[in-house]
């Protein structure tokens, strides 16, 4: 969980005994077994997508005062890449999407990665972008299209940041002195520090809810959006077009940065049309490409991914690709700073076991299904909407840990 990387000695020893497990798991050459089984399970040669937020040049200073499990910085990224690259054809999404869509058996060519980072981070543009270059690597960058050339900042940061300034004040969760509604949602989903509130945020509650509750703690705490870091910024159209113009592949993630799952689907369909639209107008051409907002999507809103154009859609479900499955369900392995770490810098053997997939076949990472149940069918507009649940009310059962769950969360630590 994020809020343990404190680098305390405990968190250290941690990490020591799990470096220390990887490097005889790889001593023993089980890495290679794994990544036999995994071929076969994949139906051929292995299809790898990894998923990257923000990239930053100084981690820890960052960590300090944004969400952890967003940020990789800069040394790390490269040395990442460089792993992988070292090991696989690293290919375009595009081209990787063409590989799944081959018959099963086809295992002429070796184990292929693609990469891609969400959220449109001015980050990527600044600090990703040369890495990328220097190393000729391609990648597809996935950008909330509603933030693009504003002040404005994500929700999940936005909250992330209210959360934590209640907690470093000692303020209880259920205690933070909202309107009742929203004090009723916050006190539903509290949980004991800000990472795993906010996973469960973001699981359970529609996306006016989120920004309505982040506006309400902003005002409780007199913050503001634009008080938020400076890494948290989104980047201008110069930019996106200047990633255009690089050869990177720009794809959609909504307007608003909406959980899709949480939405009426009238309303998926705006984000989904809004961001399409948005990027053919100041691109001159249609994104190709789709991810899924914290990954959460159900079966009418993969269908709704196609109407609206799109070719495929990305997760962040850590399973494997296999040939033959729907291309609007694409498996994604989320990298960050710790995914490579021991115990106090970069391990080898640690980045080799996670991503290729040895501590996930040893139960010691569990993926997280991101496929939500479609939900009712809307009534006709001359039905009246049912009432709003009452203050105070539980905004429904908890999913558990979804894919918008830090990746610590959703591994052994």
């Amino acid at each position: 969980m994020a809020e343990r990387a404190d680098f305390s000695a405990r968190w250290i020893a941690k990490r020591a005994a799990k470096a220390a497990l990887a490097g005889a798991l790889t001593a023993a050459g089980l890495h290679h077994a794994v990544r036999l089984l995994r071929r076969r399970q994949a139906g051929g040669s292995r299809v790898l997508i990894l998923s990257y937020h923000r990239v930053t040049p100084d981690f820890l200073a960052a960590a300090r005062e944004s969400l952890p499990s967003l940020l990789v910085s800069t040394g790390t990224l490269r040395r990442q890449l460089l792993l992988v690259a070292r090991r696989n054809e690293v290919v375009s999404l595009a081209t990787a999407r063409r590989i799944l869509a081959e018959p099963a058996g086809n295992g002429a060519r070796g184990d292929v990665v693609a990469v891609t980072l969400d959220d449109g981070y001015a980050e990527v543009a600044e600090h990703a972008l040369p890495i990328l270059a220097s190393l000729k690597i391609p990648a597809t960058v996935f950008v909330p299209t509603g933030y693009v050339g504003t002040e404005r900042r994500l929700p999940h940061d936005r909250l992330h940041a209210v959360l934590s300034e209640l907690r470093r004040r000692g303020v209880p969760y259920e205690r933070a002195g909202i309107a009742p509604p929203l004090q009723a949602l916050l006190t539903a989903c509290a949980e004991t520090g800000p990472a795993t509130t906010l996973d469960r945020l973001i699981a359970r509650l529609p996306h006016d809810r989120l920004v309505a509750l982040a506006e309400a703690l902003e005002a409780r705490l007199g913050a503001s959006e634009r008080d938020l870091p400076k890494g948290t910024r989104l980047m201008t159209w110069d930019d996106v077009r200047a990633l255009d113009a690089a050869g990177i592949d720009v794809g959609g993630h909504t307007v608003g940065h909406a959980v899709l799952s949480n939405l009426p689907l009238r309303e998926a369909r705006r984000e989904l049309a809004g961001c399409r639209d948005d990027l053919a107008e100041h691109l001159g051409k249609a994104p190709r490409h789709f991810a899924y907002p914290n990954g959460y999507y159900t079966p009418a809103v993969q269908r709704e991914v196609g109407a609206a154009g799109f070719e495929a859609a990305v997760t962040i479900e850590d399973e494997e690709n296999r040939r033959g499955q729907p291309p609007y369900g694409l498996k994604r392995k989320v990298l960050w700073e710790n995914s490579t770490l021991g115990p106090v810098s970069w391990s080898g053997v640690v980045a080799t076991c996670n991503v290729d997939g040895v501590f996930s076949a040893l139960g010691l990472m569990r993926p997280v299904p991101g496929v939500r149940p479609d939900p009712l069918p809307e009534p006709p507009a001359s039905v009246a909407p049912a009432p709003r649940p009452e203050a105070g009310s539980d905004p429904g059962p908890d999913p558990g840990p979804g894919p918008g769950a830090t990746p610590e969360r959703q591994a052994a630590s």
